[in-house]
């Protein structure tokens, strides 16, 4: 228990404003790596530091301070995101079954095979007691409490940080 009392120590503590400074910073991040296109005298880490410290002036975070939100909030939307993957492939499986079952067809294997084991997934993915140990039941209140807000966002610069910063407009 000592560990997590260290770990929970040297933390982000999540507040209500310091979660709306970071989602400012995100939203301003993406806004200015779109805004920089992609100029080809510009290299993508020269746009993402200059969109980086766009953001950190725009959300009024310290670098640090961002860093240590963005574990915290990172750790959150991984999980998170993958409960709601497991929730959208299950209601998707689950439509199938249904328009087999009203077309007096066999229901497919696959979906089955989803529909069965969705429950204890989402049940194991639910568990947030670990996070909570960690950052306190407030952050994890704070976080689901915006938690499509908070995943789209992560979800999206994780995508554009993983392609190497080729934006590829929407």
């Amino acid at each position: 228990m000592s560990d997590v009392k260290t770990l929970r120590l040297a933390s982000a503590q999540l507040t209500a404003e310091s979660l709306e400074a970071f989602l400012t910073y995100q939203r301003t991040l993406l806004s200015a790596l779109a805004a920089s296109g992609d100029a080809q005298h510009a290299t993508w880490a020269g746009r993402f530091a200059f969109a980086h410290g766009t953001a950190l002036a725009e959300s009024g975070l310290d670098a640090l301070t961002q860093q240590r939100l963005k574990v915290l909030v990172s750790e959150f939307c991984g999980k998170r995101s993958a409960w709601l993957t497991v929730k959208q492939r299950a209601a998707d499986a689950e439509a199938a079954v249904h328009q087999a079952k009203a077309h007096g067809r066999p229901v497919p294997e696959k979906e089955a095979l989803i529909l069965s084991r969705a429950s204890a997934e989402l049940h194991r993915l639910e568990d947030f007691s670990p996070f909570a140990a960690r950052y306190g039941p407030e952050a994890l209140e704070l976080l689901r409490g915006r938690d499509l807000e908070v995943v789209t966002l992560h979800r999206e610069l994780s995508r554009l940080e993983g392609s190497g910063g080729h934006l590829h407009p929407g």
